[in-house]
């Protein structure tokens, strides 16, 4: 007989409990969203679900207008992967985990080369290139559910209208979500 996993019971409100391991081999934490439905009549299947992925028109948009308004790489992730950007090189990238921990924390993040701050790796085994770097966490909710992402690598750095453009832009995608 085939193996098919691991057994839960259904408690009395219908609820099962996700085995520590595969919540943390698929990064599901407390609050992350997951899509259940059924597969072939009898299956039931868990996705994650992202907010952000119905967004996408919306999110491409936005990383453009950024990028005219700033003149730097603009990423807008869910909370593991860049779904938009200004330069297509990195879309469908996925998150570092230190950067996915700091968006779920939905603090703005800014780093600057200059100031001495450490450089954060956004994408595994990629070295950075970026001399400055900004996170802006989008939050529905109270639930962070993915972040505008601003690197430069030219001396000028973004300033505080930047924060401001990219807090603005974070709010409007957050109030997309229905």
């Amino acid at each position: 007989m085939e193996s098919k996993g691991i057994v839960r019971r259904v408690d009395e409100l219908g609820r099962i409990v996700l085995p520590r391991e595969m919540r943390k081999s698929l990064n599901v934490r407390v609050g992350t969203k997951l899509e259940i439905g059924i597969v072939d009549g009898n299956k039931f299947l868990l996705s994650k679900y992202s907010d952000m992925a119905s967004l996408k028109e919306y999110s491409d948009a936005v990383a453009n207008a950024i990028s005219v308004s700033i003149e730097h790489d603009v990423l807008i992730s869910d909370m593991e992967t860049i779904l938009s950007s200004n330069r297509k090189k990195h879309i469908n990238k996925k998150l570092n985990e230190d950067v996915q921990e700091l968006i779920y924390r939905k603090e703005i993040v800014i780093k600057k080369q200059d100031d001495g701050s450490e450089m954060l790796e956004f994408f595994p085994n990629t070295p950075n290139e970026y001399t400055c770097q900004l996170i802006v966490p989008i939050v529905k909710d109270g639930d962070a559910i993915g972040a505008i992402i601003i690197l430069a690598s030219e001396n000028k750095c973004f300033d505080d209208a930047s924060v401001k453009i990219c807090k603005a832009f974070s709010k409007y995608l957050s109030d997309q979500i229905t």
